[in-house]
Order: C-alpha cells, then sequence, then structure tokens
C-alpha cells in the first residue's frame, strides 16, 4: 500500500528523485547512512587494500622521480595522483560529515515531499530546480567517466592500431611507469596483461565517489535556490490573495520561518562542503598547472589534454552552480519588493517587509574554509594563476 502510494506522488524522495547519486554515493561508501559508518569504513579500507600494489607502485615511482629531479615524470604521476589523493580525501571526509550529510539529504526529501500538497504555480517552481539539480547530477556523472576513461581508451586505441601494422609492436600501459621489483619484465607476457586489468579495475572505483559526493553539491545548491524562490513567490502571493490584515500578516509570519528555513540550510551547506570546495580548488589548480606543463613538453598530447579539459570543467561546475546562487540571492531582495504592497497601507505589514528585504540582501556566498569564495570570479582566478604556475615551472 505505501509502495503504491509513494508511486503515485509527483514529488519523491532524495533517493527517488535522484537516483543516479543516490546510488554513485551508495556504490562509493559514502551514503550518509549513520547506522553502517563502521561497516562503510571498512569495506572503504578492503578497497584501499585491493588497490595496495597500485598505490605502492605508484608512491615509490613518484619519489624516485623526485630524489632524480626528473621533472617531467613527477608532473605527470603528480597529475594522477592529485585525483586518487581526491578520492581518498572525500570519502574520508564524508565519512566525518555523516550527521550532517544525512540532515541535509533528509530536509530535501521533507521538502520535495511537500511539494505534493501545493499549487501549480509553485509546483513550477520545483519542477525548474529539480531539473537544475538533476543536471548538476548528469554533470558529475560524465566528469568522472570521461576522466577515467582517456588513459585506457589511449592505450586500448594506440595498441590496435599498432597491432594491425606489426606483430611487434609497442605495447602501453594505462599510466607509465616502472613497477618495483618487476621492471625487467611488466611488459612480458603475462605480466602486462595482469597488471593492465588491475590498473583498469583500480581507476573505475574512482567514478562512484565523484559521481555521488559532487553531484549533490550540486543538488544542494539547486535545492537551497528553490526555497529562497518558493519564499519570495509565497510574499507575492500574500500580499495578492490575502483577504484581511489578520490573514496576510499570518502568512508573512509563514515566509518568514520559511526565509528562516532556507538561512539554515544554506548554513547547513556550507559547513559540509566548505572542505571540500577548498580542497578542489587547492588540487585542481595544481592538476590544471601539471597537465599544462606536459602539453608544453610534449605538444597536444590527446591524454593530457583531455585530463586538463576534463579538470577545468570540474572546477567550472561548482563555480557555476555557486554563482547561480549568488545571483538569485540577489534578486530575491528585488522579488519581494515587486509584491503588491502598496495595496496594504499598513505599518506592521511594511515593518514585515522591511525585515525580509533587510535579511535577503545577505549575500549566499558559498567558500572553501573562508579562504577562497566560489563564483565564476573564482573561476577565472584559478585559470589565472594555474597559468602563473606553468609559467614558473615552464621558466629558465
Amino acid at each position: 500500500m505505501k509502495k503504491s502510494e509513494n508511486d503515485s506522488l509527483k514529488y519523491k524522495s532524495f533517493n527517488d528523485t535522484f537516483k543516479l547519486c543516490s546510488f554513485a554515493l551508495a556504490l562509493g561508501l559514502i551514503y550518509p547512512n549513520r547506522s553502517n559508518v563502521c561497516m562503510r569504513a571498512s569495506l572503504f579500507f578492503l578497497v584501499l587494500l585491493f588497490n595496495f600494489g597500485t598505490l605502492f607502485w605508484f608512491i615509490w615511482y613518484t619519489l624516485k622521480c623526485l630524489w632524480l629531479l626528473d621533472i617531467y615524470n613527477s608532473t605527470r604521476n603528480i597529475t594522477v595522483g592529485v585525483i586518487i589523493l581526491l578520492f581518498i580525501f572525500k570519502t574520508i571526509y564524508a565519512h566525518f560529515k555523516t550527521d550532517m550529510f544525512a540532515t541535509l539529504l533528509e530536509q530535501i526529501t521533507k521538502d520535495l515531499l511537500e511539494g505534493n500538497n501545493l499549487e501549480e504555480d509553485y509546483q513550477e517552481i520545483y519542477d525548474y530546480y529539480i531539473k537544475q539539480g538533476l543536471f548538476g547530477q548528469k554533470c558529475y556523472l560524465w566528469i568522472p567517466i570521461i576522466l577515467t576513461s582517456i588513459f585506457p581508451t589511449y592505450a586500448g586505441i594506440a595498441m590496435t592500431y599498432g597491432s594491425m601494422r606489426s606483430d611487434n609492436f609497442k605495447k602501453v600501459m594505462l599510466h607509465e611507469m616502472d613497477l618495483k621489483f618487476i621492471e625487467d619484465k611488466q611488459y612480458d607476457f603475462p605480466y602486462f596483461e595482469l597488471v593492465f586489468a588491475y590498473y583498469f579495475l583500480g581507476i573505475y572505483t574512482l567514478v562512484p565517489n565523484f559521481a555521488g559526493f559532487d553531484g549533490s553539491f550540486c543538488i544542494a545548491t539547486s535545492h537551497l535556490r528553490m526555497k529562497i524562490k518558493l519564499m519570495t513567490h509565497s510574499i507575492q502571493r500574500a500580499f495578492t490573495d490575502s483577504k484581511d490584515i489578520v490573514g496576510l500578516k499570518s502568512r508573512l509570519k509563514t515566509c518568514v520561518k520559511k526565509h528562516q528555513e532556507a538561512l539554515e540550510f544554506y548554513a547547513l551547506i556550507q559547513k559540509l562542503y566548505g572542505g571540500w570546495l577548498f580542497a578542489v580548488f587547492m588540487l585542481t589548480s595544481f592538476l590544471i598547472s601539471c597537465n599544462l606543463y606536459q602539453i608544453y613538453l610534449t605538444g597536444i598530447d590527446p591524454r593530457y589534454t583531455m585530463f586538463a579539459a576534463t579538470g577545468v570543467f570540474h572546477m567550472y561546475t561548482p563555480c557555476y552552480f555557486a554563482s547561480c546562487l549568488i545571483e538569485l540571492g540577489e534578486q530575491s531582495c528585488t522579488d519581494i519588493y515587486c509584491a503588491n504592497w502598496e495595496r496594504w497601507a499598513d505599518p506592521a505589514v511594511t515593518k514585515f517587509l522591511v525585515f525580509i528585504m533587510a535579511r535577503a540582501q545577505k549575500r549566499l556566498l558559498l567558500d572553501g574554509l573562508g579562504i577562497v569564495t566560489f563564483n565564476m570570479e573564482s573561476f577565472v582566478s584559478l585559470m589565472q594563476t594555474s597559468y602563473s604556475f606553468f609559467t614558473l615551472i615552464t621558466s629558465k
């Protein structure tokens, strides 16, 4: 019975509305279920244990390149290392933020279900911002898929093309590096095939982590925009539809409460994603710079060019959604002022309106630990910083 009732609802829970994000969170072991934190931590340890060989080879080879001052291979390894570091950091970070993350998803579910009882004009607002969240979900599904597919696709195409031209073709590893203890036979059968498969399985464990947690940021910011838009629309409806001053005041009090809930949700987003935003800014900046250096040394290499482009898009997406939030927050004060308040010549109502407008003037900025603010200006700044670092490491 409950299942059939849920199926008849237009707006459903977070899990049913954003299925890809929810599935990615669960598969990536970061879905904020408070009852299985220890189990998820244990499974994550097993994932790291499974990839211990790759991590050992990667760290050993990176340290070797740094010791030998091999800048080319050092930056090449560090580029890939940024993605691995983000994966490990994000999983641990999400585990520590389980309660906060669960509260955010529960609030989204509560608000979505409330939409089933609202009128059509309110539901149009729901439909628009749910589509925005679904768009963000798709963005962070394709970003990690493309990012992780670049190297195996390149290696597969290169070896296929080589095998058609010669029986003695050059084997291409997913990520070229010396493998400690098997350096002299890593391209021989069956070592090459086993390592290739081992790498292949390992890199695709990164996808759910990025698709889930990063995608949830786009969904959360879109949901906050929806809450603010609903609040301003409710104020406009209150001045238009109220029959008397008592009813108007009652509806405005409800709007004040809804605005407070939106501001609390904004504070929750900032607390939950602040550390992640800072890590994304720092590591993505470093990744882009190292990729530019690879392109500088080797020319237009398809792998590093695509890797750099995907890294840029990975940074652009949260900046875009944060900018949309800032823009809507600044517009909300104008929307409130455009309510039909002139027909109500009541000082108490005017004070209510001034109070709401004063609170709406607070800019809804999302920052990384109070150090870097995410907006389109920050994205441009990141590009400039990356280029400055690039010029520094290429200067003689």
